[in-house]
C-alpha cells in the first residue's frame, strides 16, 4: 500500500500576516508559496543540517518560498511546522513506494519456470 502522493505546490495561508519594515517601507506576508525542492537544495539542506538542523530548515523554507529568512524567523510555530512538515515530506524515502505489480509479475513467471 503506497502513501498519498504529495502535491507538487503547498499554498500556506499564515495564521497571522507577518510584516517587515515600517511605514511606507513595510511588506506584509500571509501565505507561502511552497514547492517541492531540487535535488541542489536537498542536498544544500543535507549539508547545512550536520551543523545546525534548524537554522537549516528556516533557510531552505525561505530559498523555495522566496520570502526573507526574517520573515520565517516571525512564523507561528504552528505554520513554521506545517511548512517544515510538508518540505520535509519530500525527504522521506517512504513517500512512494515503487508499483508492487511488476515485482510480482517478475516473481510469478520466476515461480512457473520452476
Amino acid at each position: 500500500m503506497s502513501k498519498k502522493e504529495l502535491e507538487d505546490e503547498f499554498t500556506l495561508t499564515l495564521r497571522k500576516p507577518i510584516a517587515l519594515g515600517t511605514g511606507a517601507d513595510a511588506e506584509t506576508y500571509t501565505q507561502l508559496e511552497l514547492r517541492e525542492p531540487l535535488a541542489d537544495e536537498m542536498l544544500e539542506f543535507s549539508r547545512l543540517s550536520a551543523a545546525d538542523a534548524g537554522n537549516a530548515l528556516r533557510r531552505m523554507i525561505a530559498k523555495i518560498s522566496g520570502v526573507p529568512l526574517a520573515v520565517i524567523g516571525k512564523m507561528r510555530a504552528r505554520d513554521f511546522t506545517r511548512a517544515s512538515n510538508y518540505l520535509m515530506e519530500f525527504m522521506n524515502p517512504e513517500i512512494e513506494e515503487p508499483d508492487s505489480d511488476d515485482d510480482e509479475s517478475e516473481e510469478g513467471e520466476g515461480a512457473e519456470g520452476k
